[in-house]
């Protein structure tokens, strides 16, 4: 009707019910995510605290640098050793907490994505299914309690 090709439909669906390793892993974990309807409340919840986040970024970014160029000032700050140790204690402590939410800040994007390319709720690495009460905790995961747990023992 307009110059599609559609012919190409055919053979996603030949190449995907065919049984073979990596079909077998793409057919399990598109089965264990969850439906577009169902993960519309995550969205919403992911998007609200991507926001929050970087607004928290922002304002950690500003206070590092703010505290940065007073401590340039030295007329107005003490130049006793341990306020300028309180003062880089505390730049560290928030240049921390900044990278920090940096890495869930990459991870609540990579849960977007998952939700757009519909395998939401399926487990990175058995491609089991993620309980949603884990999933309410932790929106933006992964992997399922079990894998998780593997992931953080190095095992």
């Amino acid at each position: 009707m307009y110059g599609l090709d559609i012919s190409w439909k055919p053979y996603i669906w030949l190449h995907l019910s065919n049984p073979g390793p990596s079909n077998n892993k793409v057919m399990a974990k598109l089965k264990n995510a969850m439906k577009k309807r169902e993960s519309k409340p995550f969205k919403d919840l992911l998007t609200a605290l991507r926001a929050r986040l970087r607004g928290d970024v922002s304002g950690l970014a500003d206070a590092a640098l703010n505290q940065n160029a007073a401590s340039g000032s030295s007329s107005a700050s003490s130049n006793h050793m341990a306020d300028m140790g309180s003062d880089q204690y505390e730049q560290d402590f928030s240049l921390s907490l900044m990278a920090n939410e940096e890495e869930v800040l990459e991870q609540i994007d990579a849960a977007l994505v998952r939700i757009a390319e519909g395998c939401y709720g399926a487990c990175e690495e058995c491609e089991g299914k993620i309980p949603k009460m884990r999933l309410n905790a932790i929106p933006y995961t992964a992997h399922c309690v079990k894998c998780a747990d593997k992931i953080q023992r190095g095992v």
